[in-house]
């Protein structure tokens, strides 16, 4: 466990020394993708590892800014709802979706791609249906939903 934890932090520290989203991207798929087992990681240095890549991609890639979303956001909307920040989860997908038809034309290949799961993501989030044009998708009975127990402990500071 020490060596993949000492990899990972690794890994975070190059991709943020590089100001690199595609490597910020893959540590935080790392730390949170439904596919990877996460429970080797310490749940407080997991969240915080989490906290400092989001912060990184959002300032490189601005809510505000004409950068598409959709590569970086749905990785970042990971950690906002795994820490329990659901809105903000749903808003960063929803931003996603929207820089789909975006200033910068993507292949219609691409798009139609990344559309079914950014709108399952959505689904999942909202824990309702959604659609986007002809398409649809329905909350997943499997996903993870975030419970208190899920969330890392947060040290109170003596005052």
């Amino acid at each position: 466990m020490r060596t993949g934890l000492s990899v990972i932090r690794q890994l975070v520290r190059d991709a943020i020394d590089r100001n690199s989203e595609d490597w910020m991207i893959v540590a935080l798929d790392q730390l949170f993708h439904p596919a990877n087992d996460h429970s080797r990681f310490p749940s407080a240095e997991r969240f915080a590892m989490g906290k400092e890549l989001s912060e990184h991609i959002l300032a490189l890639n601005p809510l505000q800014g004409d950068g598409p979303k959709f590569r970086s956001y749905p990785a970042v909307a990971r950690y906002y709802h795994e820490s329990g920040n659901k809105d903000r989860a749903i808003e960063l997908v929803e931003l996603a979706l929207k820089s789909l038809d975006g200033p910068e034309p993507i292949a219609d290949e691409l798009k139609q791609h990344l559309l079914p799961h950014l709108l399952q993501a959505l689904a999942n989030y909202r824990g309702e249906k959604v659609c986007y044009g002809a398409l649809c998708a329905a909350p997943q009975n499997n996903f993870p939903k975030v419970t208190k127990r899920s969330l890392p402990r947060r040290k109170h500071k003596k005052g």
